[in-house]
Order: C-alpha cells, then structure tokens, then sequence
C-alpha cells in the first residue's frame, strides 16, 4: 500500500478541513495546539498576515529571515494532527514543527525546560489506524539536529530523548485519576522525558507519506509526580516568556533548514 490520501478540497478549492491551499501557506510549518498561540508566534516573523481560521483553528504566514514560514493550530490530540499533515503535504509543505507543552516524567527536568523529542512512543489511537505500532515514531533528525543548535545559540540547553503521546489528558497528568502515578512509572523509569498528545502522530504520518520533516519542541511544565489534582502556574517560571523563547528557537531552526534540500522521499526515485 502507497500512502497517498485522496486530495479533498471544498468549494473553494481549499484543503476541506484545514481551509488552505497552495497559495496559502509557506513551506515551513509551525503547529502549536493552541489556537490562541498563533497571533503570537506571527508576530515573532518578520512579516505576517493572517490567512484564515478553520474550525477555530487560525493560520497566519510571512518570513523568516527571507525563509516562508506559516503558523497553523492544530487543536488538541494525535487525530486532529495526523488531518493536518495529510492536508499540509498535499498544499507543499515541507518541514513541520510542532511549538508545544508538556508534562515532565522526569523529577530531574526543570520547569520551564525545553524537550526536543528525538522520537515518540505511540500511546495514542490516530497512528494505529495507519500502520501497526512496531513501526517507530521518529523525529527528523535535520530538525532535531537544527533545533538543538538554535537553542543552544540562544543560550538555552535542551533535553533530548523519547516523549509519550497518549489520547487521554485527565489519565495521565496533573489533573488525573487515581492511580496515574501507577501509569506513568514504566515511562519514568524507561527514561521518557515528557508527555503530551500529538507528536507520535505527526512523526508517523509524516515518515509514511514521505518528503517531510517533521519535529517537536516542547515547554515543559512540573514534574507529573510530584502533585494530585492540581496544575500550578505560581511557581516562579514566566511561562509567556518561555513560550516565546521556544518560538524564537523554532523559528532559528527553520532559517536554518531552509538552507537545506528538500528532503526526498526514497520510493520515489
């Protein structure tokens, strides 16, 4: 089996769930989940102009450092991220980047850190659909590559490894059930460094349908261990801030990707 989705437009002739088309978009993507995010993140290019909102979920794109860049929401969770990159690859995009926050499985991460997610384990439904879960939910290395050296040019050192995507919020954060410290131990213990819910997809789909770089950058929040019932915000950490220093670091990466080939997909030579 290829894997090549139907191209389903409205119509307008734009992508039938995001609202996009060709004309729409640069070919560097960043893919917050937050729809509020996005104005702020455009406001970090060096032009911007909003394109439009789908589904709540607003899109705005300019340059970078003469590099063409987009913001796009994705909303929440590995089903609606997969829907995005299906209809993003079909209007040119080339590198997606998710701007995200997490959950620490690690008591040792700092608030206010940032994760880069090497790869991802596949604890949600989405990527199932597609193929079955022997096959590894990897990161581009380029964009691992290119993410770790603007962070540490803008003064910051990431954490690198594995991260849990999972469908579930209240099962497995600090707002859980009971008993959540019982399911995230194997992932602690295993050296997984973060949780959140979309990067396992965006790395699957983009590796099945080919001639994509795909990678995640995440804000990280309190260790998950370490409070029941409650999500602190009062803990000196100017989260704000730090999500613009992570939008910053992205967007240094992409100017740096953008000197790159194009990635090429191996079935089609």
């Amino acid at each position: 089996m290829r894997y090549r989705s139907a191209k389903l437009t409205n119509d307008e002739g734009k992508m039938w769930h995001i609202g996009l088309d060709e004309n729409d978009i640069g070919k560097h993507v960043l893919l917050p989940g937050d729809p509020a995010r996005c104005e702020m993140i455009a406001k970090c290019f060096d032009e911007a102009h909003y394109v439009s909102s789908s589904r709540g979920n607003p899109t705005y794109t300019g340059t970078y450092h003469n590099a063409p860049v987009s913001v796009m929401s994705t909303g929440m969770g590995a089903m609606a991220v997969a829907v995005c990159v299906e209809e993003l690859k079909h209007i040119g995009a080339k590198t997606l980047i998710r701007t995200g926050t997490s959950g620490s499985l690690q008591p040792n991460i700092p608030n206010g850190s940032f994760v880069i997610a090497t790869g991802a384990i596949r604890g949600e439904g989405a990527s199932r659909e597609y193929i079955p879960e022997e096959y590894p939910a990897v990161a581009d290395i380029d964009v691992v590559s290119c993410l770790r050296q603007a962070a540490r040019e803008l003064g910051e050192e990431p954490y690198l490894g594995i991260v849990r995507s999972h469908d579930a919020f209240y099962m497995e954060s600090p707002g859980a059930h009971e008993g959540y410290l019982d399911r995230i131990r194997i992932w602690t213990d295993a050296g997984a460094l973060a949780v959140e819910n979309e990067s396992s997809a965006l790395f699957t789909v983009s590796s099945l349908l080919g001639g994509l770089r795909a990678g995640t950058i995440l804000l990280a929040g309190g260790y998950l261990g370490s409070s029941y019932g409650t999500m602190k915000s009062d803990d000196g950490v100017d989260y704000p801030a730090r999500v613009e220093k992570m939008t910053k670091i992205a967007l240094r990466a992409i100017e740096l990707l953008d000197q790159l080939d194009d990635l090429k997909d191996i079935r089609d030579e």
